[in-house]
């Protein structure tokens, strides 16, 4: 796959508006994860007939748990760190995920691999105070935190077709392509990682968590931006031609494109939203979930990789040496001789 050269200059304006961009994506990630959840918990309980609470439920609830003391037990005080190191990295997940725009070239961007990894270490982090507990929750608290462990190497396929590049510079080479032609790879390749923000409603993770006061605040609002940071890499991966890229047409024409961005990332949240709110009609036992949702991660990763082969390969040119080679009669030595 070419890359079409680019007379795009990295001066000190878009490095300064580059950065000012990327603290509104992150900011609006941590505001709209929560409203997210909401939806997917609304939507899921209109599709079951249960009586959930509206959109904004979710930002009260959270509100709720800062206003309320914690408690001072010994197991929740070092849950406490461990939420409090899963937050950070939440954080840095959502300024890593593009989510309106794209880095332009010469600007330091994350690769695919380092925005999953913060993701799934994050993941673990949350995960941990679900150990700290007797009796069943303690062994679903493991089981979780197992199939948290096993999502990086279910999702080596997907990491193999980024490469060694930033993942800024693998979405620019991508959107040009149609979601509907030689873009259909990278479709599969986004519902591989939506695949990972899947959770069914029999985990009860949330029930299960001995977490209180701000430090449960803290858990719940974590893991919603570790879920919205999945879908978004999901959506730009499947379509990204949506994101803005900084161009020698101005900044009025790049901040126009931001604006578009924003409003098709709202659009792929809300698909997202629905398709996760159907998950919520599948009923799966903990451990069968754990192993059906890893599974679908790696071979829709693979058959990704595999209808991908032919557009991530390079046509090499044929020189015209091998040309004529390729047209002589093999009849005729290299001197143009007949062969005895």
């Amino acid at each position: 796959m070419t890359v079409p050269a680019s007379s795009f200059v990295l001066t000190w304006g878009w490095s300064l508006l580059c950065l000012a961009a990327l603290g509104c994506q992150t900011v609006l990630m941590l505001v709209a994860a929560p409203f997210f959840t909401g939806w997917v918990e609304r939507l899921g309980g209109r599709m079951a007939g249960e009586c959930r609470y509206r959109v904004s439920g979710r930002w009260q609830e959270i509100r709720h748990q800062f206003t309320r003391p914690g408690l001072a037990e010994p197991d929740h005080k070092a849950g406490a760190g461990v939420v409090r190191a899963g937050f950070v990295l939440a954080v840095l997940g959502c300024g890593m995920v593009p989510v309106f725009m794209l880095l332009p070239a010469g600007f330091p961007a994350p690769g695919l691999l380092l925005i999953s990894a913060v993701l799934v270490l994050a993941s673990l982090f949350l995960s941990l105070p679900l150990v700290a507990q007797p009796g069943r929750y303690a062994l679903n608290g493991y089981m979780v935190l197992i199939a948290d462990i096993l999502l990086l190497p279910a999702l080596i396929p997907v990491l193999v077709m980024v490469g060694g590049q930033d993942l800024a510079a693998f979405l620019a080479q991508i959107r040009s392509l149609s979601p509907l032609g030689n873009g259909a790879p990278f479709v599969l390749m986004g519902v591989a990682l939506f695949a990972v923000a899947w959770r069914t409603q029999q985990s009860d993770e949330e029930g299960a968590c001995p977490l209180s006061g701000p430090d449960r605040g803290l858990w719940l609002l974590a893991r919603d931006c570790v879920r919205l940071c999945w879908v978004t890499l999901a959506g730009d991966i499947a379509w990204s031609g949506t994101l803005s890229l900084p161009a020698t047409a101005g900044m009025e024409a790049w901040g126009i494109g931001c604006l578009e961005g924003g409003g098709a990332w709202l659009v792929k949240v809300a698909i997202a939203a629905v398709l996760l709110a159907l998950t919520h009609l599948v009923v799966l036992p903990l451990p069968k979930q754990g192993r059906v949702r890893l599974a679908t991660v790696f071979l829709l990763g693979l058959l990704a990789w595999q209808v991908a082969y032919p557009v991530l390969t390079p046509q090499q040119e044929p020189s015209s040496t091998t040309a004529a080679a390729a047209l002589q009669n093999p009849i005729y030595g290299d001197d143009g001789g007949v062969q005895p």
